[in-house]
């Protein structure tokens, strides 16, 4: 017992983890060090080995507690893989049958979805906030036009593969696990071609271009992705399409800044309409609005226009635009404006804000309680 890790070590998880913790930590180091992912790497079949059993102890309520009061010793027994298929069972658990089969070759032949393909589409601010129709060229594999898609010359359609009898998995030792893995004959379709086509080799599919329409909601963030189904490359097992992902890209707007649905504006305004209020304009995405600003707005502070804002994409309505006040000072003022400045500053040392009130308060309390300390002191 004394070579055995600390299970909670082995997961890398505290003592008070969580069982989705636990779980979490375990889906983590079996994909990390899964056989069929390091093949012939026996460190790396330890490190799955120790895991699964790690697993196996703290994901048990009643083992964990009696882990944690005996440790190694307190489980002796009670654990331990039968055969391969007991550690797989655990990954089923977590994984589901679907991801448990991709990953790690269970369930026998798969059902071969095609491929996902991923294109770029840059969108105009405008654009984004209206949507848009766009066409967009795909490089992606296509049905090859020689064979229409069967892979074989002669056009005999695939035979049952021989050496995994059309299941497109074989069986293969691992020392500690007995996996599935791809068959090497027939590349996991499970048939094969006697006369393969000599124009995509037998594949079936060869890479070309086509173009895609597709609708752009309004409203969509800057590095979405939208999801076109069926739009991805062809199975060449018989399985459905793969999809297409259009990533979104937005360009900035010179005026508007995003938060969510609401937009932003930054106006700067004079000092004479921060203190005094007034009226300034405001760009939205229909037009040009009047805004009125209150007297004694300080900057930084916003001012809400309702459903002045982008298009809602999941629950429907406009969000908000928010107007920013930002003071305009300038470099060098001209004559009239410094004199109307000082004339402003003499006028100021008797009309106080009350910030600059609140502030003299504090700064005279905190001379006074200097005071008192040098008086202690002395």
């Amino acid at each position: 017992m004394a070579d055995k890790r600390d299970y909670y070590e082995v997961l890398g998880v505290p003592r008070t983890a969580s069982a989705d913790e636990v779980k979490s930590a375990y889906r983590r180091l079996a994909l990390k060090y899964h056989p069929d992912k390091n093949k012939g790497d026996k460190e790396a079949e330890e490190r799955f080995k120790e895991a699964a059993e790690a697993y196996e102890v703290l994901s048990d309520p009643d083992k964990r507690a009696a882990y944690d009061r005996g440790g190694h010793a307190g489980v002796s027994g009670t654990h331990g893989f039968r055969n391969a298929e007991d550690v797989f069972g655990a990954f089923r658990d977590i994984f589901g049958g679907d991801l448990f089969g991709s990953i790690f070759g269970g369930g026998g032949r798969r059902s071969g979805r095609g491929a996902d393909v991923v294109v770029r589409v840059d969108l105009t601010f405008a654009e984004m906030a209206e949507g848009v129709s766009k066409t967009v060229s795909v490089r992606r594999r296509e049905p090859c036009a020689t064979c229409r898609g069967t892979g074989s010359r002669d056009g005999k359609a695939p035979t049952t593969c021989r050496t995994c009898a059309g299941q497109g998995m074989v069986r293969a030792s691992m020392g500690f696990v007995s996996v599935q893995r791809e068959c090497p004959a027939c590349g996991g379709a499970g048939t094969t071609v006697a006369s393969p086509c000599g124009d995509c080799r037998g594949e079936g599919t060869r890479v070309g271009k086509g173009d895609v329409t597709l609708r752009i909601p309004p409203g969509m963030d800057d590095g979405q992705v939208l999801r076109v189904r069926g739009e991805g490359e062809p199975s060449s097992r018989g399985g459905a399409r793969g999809d297409l992902d259009v990533e979104v890209h937005v360009e900035p707007h010179p005026l508007f800044h995003r938060e969510g649905a609401d937009l932003l504006v930054v106006v700067p305004v004079p000092i004479s309409t921060a203190v005094l209020g007034g009226e300034v304009e405001v760009p939205s995405l229909s037009g040009v609005n009047v805004v009125k600003v209150p007297p004694a707005t300080p900057a930084g502070r916003r001012i809400r226009v309702r459903g002045e804002g982008l298009s809602h994409p999941d629950r429907g309505g406009r969000g908000d635009l928010y107007v920013v006040v930002s003071l305009d000072l300038p470099d060098a003022p001209g004559r009239k404006l410094r004199e109307a400045l000082e004339a402003l500053r003499t006028a100021e040392r008797d009309e106080a804000g009350p910030e600059r009130r609140r502030y003299a308060d504090l700064v005279r309390e905190h001379r006074r309680q200097l005071e008192r300390r040098k008086k202690s002191v002395s």
